[in-house]
């Protein structure tokens, strides 16, 4: 069973630009602004960030589509528990969290009701570091547990398989997002194998919610609170079958599903190879409420991270890919104020050399309220029984990780 995460936390941060630059910006001035930038003091800035936020809520003046979030969708998970609560329909997008985050759910022609799932996860976790600091703002060059590495840590993912800021030299001051989860998939701790309602301990920015219910509150622990869920699905050893996840906003990076005996939750027992359930096809489906697309599918097959699947959606421009205040609120570029690293345009043309790819959807479909659907194959050596399916995606232009937990038979 997976340990509590410790209520201490000693957050750090290094890099971040104090100042603002113009929008416009030549390399050689984003570099000099790079390397100057002073290291971040987070506890004041985070409790000036809570005073600013608050502000904000009490005036009512807003409400805001989730930054990130995702969840596993099939099979339906025990994080979406709160769909079976009636008058919650967080599927349409009008159901919203107390801090007036709303996220919404497309499966193509089929029903979506994924309840909270989305606001299960894991926020503030650098590969490496022995636990996540819940700090979600993103940061450029933000190694989260900086203070106390004995060595330097490098990434793992070979650079053909980056989703963000692909043109930027690899380890050069311009990769900004080089501490990132995906940035070496499966390798950044965890708060919870299944997920902490919210993402931290007490409500934050990027949508860091959870609204409490007889199911769970801020901070619980999903692998601890919520209960086996009876899906009615029965797998069998060696079989393809079809697993699906969506996107209520977009980060990049890329995931994973495993699969582990019910009464072992944790991520060694997830991680190990016997427990993987494996590609099988080299397409995904993509479902928009128009219709489903097939498009061709990019895995892992070097370095870090063999075997786990690419976000095959680009990022959007400035929409989940630019640095926070930290309190959570985009700032157009990293550092702030930069219009750095750019993207893509309307048409999925490059516009500064630094994109995240071209979108193969067009630009009316961004990477928001969308299911993935994916063929994996069930490990032909488990013994019949009951089991948990878990779907972990490594975000890489944020410092979260979405997982999501959902009961199945093996027989």
């Amino acid at each position: 069973m997976p340990k509590r995460a410790p209520t201490k936390r000693q957050p750090h941060a290094k890099d971040q630009l104090q100042g603002v630059p113009p929008h416009g910006h030549d390399r050689p001035q984003l570099t000099s602004m790079l390397q100057q930038s002073a290291p971040l003091r987070l506890p004041l800035l985070a409790r000036h960030a809570r005073v600013v936020g608050s502000l904000l809520l009490a005036t009512g003046c807003f409400v805001r589509q989730a930054q990130s979030h995702g969840a596993m969708l099939n099979p339906p998970p025990r994080n979406a528990i709160d769909s079976t609560i009636q008058g919650d329909d967080w599927g349409n997008g009008t159901t919203k969290t107390d801090g007036s985050w709303q996220v919404a759910c497309v499966n193509g022609s089929e029903p979506c009701r994924p309840g909270q799932s989305v606001f299960w996860f894991n926020q503030g976790c650098t590969p490496g570091c022995d636990e996540c600091d819940w700090q979600g703002s993103r940061v450029p060059h933000w190694d989260h547990c900086n203070a106390t590495r004995t060595a330097p840590f490098k990434a793992t993912l070979a650079k053909k398989f980056w989703t963000a800021n692909r043109n930027a030299t690899e380890g050069s001051v311009h990769d900004i997002w080089m501490y990132q989860p995906f940035r070496s998939p499966g390798l950044a701790p965890l708060s919870d194998v299944c997920g902490m309602a919210g993402g931290s301990p007490a409500p934050g920015g990027n949508a860091a919610q959870y609204n409490p219910t007889i199911y769970g509150k801020q901070g619980d622990l999903a692998s601890l609170v919520l209960k086996p869920r009876p899906t009615g699905i029965t797998w069998h050893p060696g079989q393809v079958v079809n697993v699906s996840w969506y996107i209520a906003f977009n980060h990049a990076g890329g995931y994973k599903y495993r699969i582990c005996p019910r009464g072992e939750l944790s991520e060694e027992c997830f991680a190990k190879p016997e427990h993987q359930l494996n590609f099988t096809s080299d397409t995904h489906v993509v479902k928009f409420s128009h219709g489903d697309q097939r498009i061709k599918n990019t895995m892992v097959t070097e370095g870090g991270g063999i075997g786990w699947m690419l976000n095959p959606i680009p990022m959007p421009n400035f929409i989940g890919s630019d640095c926070d205040t930290m309190n959570g609120r985009p700032c157009h570029g990293c550092p702030c104020g930069s219009g750095y690293p750019g993207g893509n345009d309307a048409n999925g043309v490059c516009t500064d050399g630094l994109c995240y790819g071209k979108n193969p959807f067009g630009a009316s479909n961004k990477g928001k309220n969308t299911a993935i659907e994916d063929e994996v194959r069930v490990p032909a050596n488990l013994p019949a029984g009951d089991y948990v399916v878990g779907f972990r995606w490594d975000c890489e232009t944020s410092s979260q990780v979405w997982t999501s937990c959902a009961d199945i038979v093996i027989a």
